[in-house]
């Protein structure tokens, strides 16, 4: 069960989503007409229509904009009426602010509604095929998870960035009527626990069991590991995988010598790895079971969540789950959906003993920001 509580107030109604950082140029345009500004000046340098492009470099200590000058910028790409702007050939809702960082390089922004930025990560970090509900609830869960993150790039003149880091977001590309509508039939909707944003982590398939907290730092009640009946599904090629590494990949990867054999040290209580031992001619070796993933590649061991078998030449890993286990299973969530659960039932499992809330978002968020 999950409880619904009163409004809580958010600083927060334009995020700042770092989408380049340190390139070299761009190429702006936008699906329609569009205005450049300099906001050295405060002054339209530019009003054209999108599918004309616009190579901007460092130049003289500026920002060049080919064909029409430099500037000293920031230079804000505001799109006029419904226009997306375009970075790359890859389009935002929103504005795009560009900079020029300290080394001579570039930097852009994309200053956008958080309900627009959800458009682009929830279709990012969802598949669309999944069921409304499973939507609305990884709707709800990235909006908290952005929310409690502001702060992550601060130092960098942005929110949040675009990757994996903070969460995926594709901009416009990942735009789709059911991401849309997941998005708008959960606008202000966010989990929390004794007053506070919930730490909303999430992964792909938990393989039938969730993790409990990994990371340094307390971990909460409503992460725990748990039983998870719900992602092992007919099309969820994750639940369960082998891979097989060679004892050469190993001794290259972590500059062992010659290695003899290799197991699981030490388990969580969910089943998974904690603590690799390698067994090397001239000793042995423990290694942190998600080093070791990292190492190996995420998408080549899945998850920490397998079982060891030596062959003599290598080791064969037999898996489920891909991810770090902890939080909501997105495939879980499917499976809750298809079975006739809501998005607050599905929230309620994952993260036992939250609150659902809406937030009050105030005007405009404190820092940085575009007038």
């Amino acid at each position: 069960m999950i409880m619904i509580l009163l409004p809580i107030t958010a600083n927060a109604f334009l995020l700042r989503v770092g989408l380049k950082n340190g390139v070299s140029g761009i190429v702006v345009s936008a699906t329609s007409y569009f205005d450049l500004i300099d906001m050295h000046t405060n002054q339209v340098i530019l009003t054209t229509y999108g599918w004309r492009n616009y190579k901007i470099d460092v130049e003289n200590g500026g920002l060049a904009v080919e064909g029409v000058g430099t500037f000293q910028g920031p230079i804000i790409l505001a799109p006029i009426s419904n226009a997306f702007g375009k970075v790359d050939n890859k389009a935002y809702r929103g504005k795009l602010e560009i900079s020029r960082t300290n080394n001579a390089r570039i930097m852009v922004v994309n200053i956008i509604d958080i309900e627009e930025y959800l458009y682009g990560v929830v279709g990012s970090e969802m598949s669309s095929s999944f069921p409304l509900e499973a939507l609305k609830a990884q709707a709800i869960i990235a909006r908290t998870f952005a929310l409690a993150g502001l702060k992550k790039h601060q130092d960098k003149g942005y929110n949040l960035c675009s990757t994996t880091c903070c969460q995926a977001y594709n901009g416009a590309l990942a735009e789709s009527l059911i991401i849309t509508t997941a998005v708008d039939q959960t606008q202000s909707l966010v989990l929390s626990y004794g007053g506070n944003l919930a730490k909303t982590y999430y992964h792909s398939c938990c393989g039938g069991k969730t993790a409990p907290f990994i990371w340094k730092g307390q971990g909460e009640p409503y992460l725990q590991s748990k039983n998870c009946p719900f992602c092992n599904h007919l099309r969820n090629s994750s639940y369960s995988w082998t891979q097989r590494i060679s004892f050469y990949e190993l001794q290259k990867a972590f500059g062992t010598d010659k290695i003899t054999s290799i197991s699981i040290n030490a388990q969580d209580e969910s089943g998974r790895a904690k603590t690799i031992l390698i067994c090397q001619v001239s000793g042995n070796t423990t290694i942190d079971a998600n080093k070791f993933r990292s190492t190996m590649g995420y998408t080549r061991v899945k998850s920490t969540l397998f079982t060891m078998d030596n062959d003599g030449q290598g080791v064969v890993l037999n898996g489920n789950g891909y991810g770090h286990g902890v939080g909501l299973c997105q495939w879980g969530a499917r499976g809750m959906a298809e079975a006739g659960y809501t998005f607050k039932e599905i929230l309620g499992f994952y993260y036992p003993g939250v609150c659902l809330q809406k937030i009050a978002f105030e005007k405009k968020m404190r820092g940085r920001q575009d007038e």
